[in-house]
């Protein structure tokens, strides 16, 4: 049996059919990577003596493909490595409660966009304070749904530039020695009140278990929001 076919196997196992349907999809597509249920098109030799045919079976194309994805992921990178300022970058963390889980992956797209937003404008709204920056930085934010243990864990990663425009100008980091651009728990007070603000307005969200129990146990935890340290460099 080729390497290839044995490695697409593991994702044809009988556990796979108890995930859900989203991870279902995504072992349905790696398991036919570059197979015939892809499909494929056919090459001829332009030679008259030769005339030789050549399937070429297409590929999944899905993100999470150890083939496809590697690509993917080169080809953004590039885009973004086009992007940067001649400034220094941070990381930052922003995390959702675990008891928001089983609402998360019912409402995958709304929470997901809800989260983007909410951290943006955390830190949007930081930014363009006088005694921060008083201007708009560069953002780049990835979305990660799972923890180190691979656990459904969603977070979303966000590299800030410390400069940034102010509509008229570029405006130098204000924070010289570099240990922090925004306080972490301003951060996590504004991004907790702006998630929990679009959760309870949001009619259309489908709740799984008591919405009030829920809103309760997530209103009086600590919300976290981790903010490194700059890169070594921009690159």
């Amino acid at each position: 049996m080729p390497a290839e076919t044995a490695f697409q196997n593991l994702f044809r196992h009988p556990y796979i059919q108890n995930f859900n349907p989203y991870s279902k999809a995504v072992f349905a597509d790696l398991a036919a990577c570059h197979t015939a249920a892809k499909g494929y098109h056919l090459s001829r030799c332009d030679r008259q003596e030769c005339g030789n045919l050549s399937h070429s079976y297409h590929c999944c194309g899905n993100r999470h493909c150890p083939n496809c994805g590697s690509m993917r992921r080169d080809a953004w990178i590039e885009s973004r490595m086009d992007e940067l300022l001649p400034t220094a970058y941070y990381h930052m963390v922003f995390t959702l409660p675990h008891e928001l889980n089983p609402l998360i992956m019912g409402n995958r797209s709304k929470l997901f966009d809800l989260l983007f937003l909410a951290a943006s404008q955390t830190l949007l709204k930081h930014a363009r304070m006088p005694e921060y920056l008083g201007a708009e930085p560069g953002i780049t934010m990835v979305l990660h749904t799972w923890g180190q243990d691979l656990s459904f864990h969603p977070h979303v990663h966000c590299i800030v530039s410390a400069g940034g425009f102010d509509g008229h100008r570029w405006i130098e980091p204000k924070r010289k020695n570099n240990r922090f651009l925004f306080p972490e728990k301003s951060m996590a007070k504004m991004y907790k009140a702006m998630f929990m603000e679009g959760l309870e307005k949001d009619s259309s969200i489908t709740w799984f278990g008591d919405k009030n129990s829920i809103l309760k146990a997530i209103r009086f935890k600590k919300w976290n929001v981790y903010a490194k340290a700059p890169f070594g460099s921009p690159d």
